[in-house]
């Protein structure tokens, strides 16, 4: 059995959360604040056994600010869809009643929880102005299907959802009995009844001969001439000694020791490893429960599971954990867990205005090729993306290092406002606009790419840049930019790239295509760039080359983009002396000298040929060369500062348009 939908309604951050069709595994992520935990909680209230009738109980605090108040009859509402238990005979008769498939499908059993006001209630309140309500005035149910009356809140019995903490303390519950998943476990599968016999008639014979003990005897005649002195002939007592003598005591009193020679228990080992020796306890409990003829079929939930354990272990213990078969459930701030999860694993939380949405990659979305791509993509590079508040996906190495330099040099730091940059390493965007856009997890991003711009005999070969850009604008489910973008693209390429600049209309492509978050520059990052920070591109080349000549050649070569006459011969020069160095490495060292740039607005305003005034987007995209990537730093800087790269000046006049007003 699993959870296959899940819908939230006035429950502190979820107005009216789906998640459908809700993964199993489960890694919940998202940032702080968007509702975790929160999700968890919402599911205790349906299938949670040991969650007490107090905490189903709302209060003022668990409803959702945008809903009717307490005191106004608000109904809060948490369903649950159950799937896959057409074979599980216990499981159909436990949900009889609950089923809302039709005959012949394959079940789905819904339960619901329901916190509304008391039959009468609410209607009384509605003709007394000034009868308010509270918490008293409300009752809770769980019923199956759609029909309120069908009573089930018998069913969390058989398929309870267990809720391992954060703030765990796994070795303290190992000290427990009643509480240690070891003790548990044993209970599951006791030993076998001829060894349990024999092993307590042995500790019998022990008893007897440790009570023996004169140091023993003593201690008990003197506490009992204590308590006779204490008590006198009011509470007779007459102590003796025995020792716990039972089978369950034997399971008690059995310790889990986790070193070669058998002798360190888990109180002497790290945090991190009783953790790890806890949920391996715990799965291997639920285990044997599934498979026992009346056993349930529980939902394990564990809340920040990579408290204490190293990024390594992380990703070999969640690896290994979320691609076998099982029903966990993992709330995680941890990229190396989200690493490691399918793609059909992870539910991505995030804000949207006052509430909470939850987004998951639909089956069939993307092909097997494409979803084995990005596993290993957030694998071995970004998982953060998973995290972000926004991302940005760039082509390579350079423009990953390049494009948080000059948003830094802008007095934009990228980091600290949750944005990061993602290097796909060639110009295949697609699977990744697919990932974050709207038909799976829904998350802010912006693309920028090369214009490559060229002569080719097919049009599709002239701005392959911007033909990527037009097939993004369909998979963001754009299709009315997508024409336009089509027939701009169709209406440019018939001319001939000029020497110099760009095709006549192109600029105005460009500007279309930023309306979806693409950029599209004009040739390739280096030659964009170097009429914006040639002084820079020089001191990080004379760092790779000593001779005076060759640093004298590059400088000649950045001539004619410093007053913007450069060639596509010159261009290629260019490009070749960075490549003999690696435009990685090259950018790499260029970005430490571009972050030291402190006149960046005055270079652009003498790009602008300006000395003064307001900087907008659309003054920065119609820079040649730089100006692409200007105007998507300013977009960010728009959309998370609601301020533009470059805010106006005292002395300037004039204001600077909204992210509403450019995309209008």
């Amino acid at each position: 059995m699993r959870l296959s939908r899940v819908r939230i309604r006035n429950f502190r951050n979820f107005r009216d959360l789906v998640i459908d069709p809700f993964p199993t595994p489960a890694v919940i992520v998202g940032e702080n604040g968007v509702g975790k935990s929160n999700l968890l909680h919402a599911l205790r209230l349906v299938l949670d056994p040991d969650l007490s009738k107090r905490w189903r109980r709302l209060q003022t605090d668990d409803i959702h600010d945008g809903a009717p108040a307490l005191h106004q009859g608000v109904e809060v509402r948490v369903e649950v869809d159950l799937a896959d238990f057409d074979e599980d005979d216990d499981a159909i008769a436990t949900l009889d009643g609950a089923v809302i498939t039709e005959d012949g499908q394959p079940r789905v059993a819904r339960l619901t929880y329901l916190f509304h006001p008391k039959t009468g209630v609410g209607a009384g309140a509605a003709t007394q102005p000034n009868r308010l309500l509270t918490a008293d005035d409300y009752s809770w149910t769980i019923y199956g299907g759609d029909d309120v009356s069908v009573d089930m809140r018998h069913a969390k019995d058989y398929v309870p959802l267990s809720v391992l903490p954060a703030l765990r303390d796994a070795e303290g519950d190992f000290a427990r009995a009643d509480r240690s998943p070891l003790v548990r476990l044993l209970r599951e599968r006791p030993p076998a009844a001829d060894i349990v016999a024999s092993t307590l008639d042995a500790l019998k014979q022990a008893r007897n001969q440790l009570t023996k003990d004169a140091a023993m005897q003593q201690a008990v005649e003197e506490l009992s001439g204590r308590l006779t002195a204490m008590t006198g002939p009011q509470l007779p007592l007459t102590p003796s000694l025995d020792f716990a003598g039972r089978e369950d005591d034997l399971i008690r009193s059995v310790q889990l020791l986790i070193d070669p020679r058998s002798s360190r228990g888990i109180q002497h080992t790290s945090t991190g490893t009783a953790n790890v020796v806890y949920l391996a306890l715990l799965l291997e409990r639920l285990k044997l429960r599934r498979q026992a003829s009346d056993g349930e079929d529980t939902l394990l939930a564990v809340e920040e599971p990579e408290a204490h354990l190293h990024p390594s272990l992380q990703r070999k213990v969640f690896a290994h954990l979320l691609h076998e078969p099982n029903r966990l459930l993992l709330t995680t701030h941890s990229p190396h867990i989200a690493a490691v999860a399918p793609l059909s694993s992870i539910v991505l939380t995030s804000s949207e205005g006052d509430h909470t949405v939850g987004s998951v990659v639909p089956p069939d979305l993307l092909s097997a090729a494409d979803t084995a791509d990005l596993e290993r993509y957030l694998n071995v590079t970004r998982a953060e993306i998973l995290f972000a508040r926004g991302s940005v996906f760039v082509e390579g190495t350079a423009d990953a290092y390049l494009l948080p330099a000059l948003a830094e040099a802008a007095g934009f730091p990228l980091d600290d406002y949750g944005i990061i940059v993602s290097s796909v390493e060639g110009t295949d965007f697609a699977p990744y606009a697919t990932l974050l856009g709207p038909a799976a997890l829904q998350r802010p991003h912006w693309i920028l790419t090369d214009g490559d711009a060229a002569d080719g005999e097919h049009r599709h070969q002239k701005e392959p840049g911007l033909w990527r850009a037009r097939d993004l604008a369909r998979i963001a489910q754009e299709e009315a930019l997508h024409q336009e973008l089509d027939q701009g693209i169709g209406a440019i390429t018939v001319q001939k790239l000029p020497e110099r600049g760009s095709r006549l209309g192109r600029p105005h492509v460009v500007s279309a295509a930023t309306r979806l978050g693409v950029y599209v520059g004009n040739h390739t990052l280096e030659t964009d760039i170097a009429s914006l920070l040639h002084p820079e591109m020089t001191a990080a080349y004379s760092a790779f080359r000593q001779r005076e000549a060759s640093r004298s050649a590059f400088r000649e070569a950045l001539v004619p983009f410093e007053d913007g006459t450069a060639t596509g011969q010159q261009r290629t020069t260019l490009v070749d002396k960075i490549e003999a160095i690696g435009k990685g490495r090259y950018a790499q060292r260029l970005a430490a000298h571009v972050t030291r740039t402190t006149d960046l607005r005055d270079r652009v305003l003498e790009l602008l040929g300006r000395t003064r005034g307001p900087i907008n987007r659309a003054d920065l995209l119609s820079i040649e060369g730089p100006g692409t990537i200007l105007g998507l730093l300013d977009d960010l800087s728009c959309t998370v500062r609601n301020r533009p790269l470059f805010p106006p000046a005292p002395a300037d006049t004039g204001a600077w348009t909204s992210s509403a007003d450019r995309n209008s």
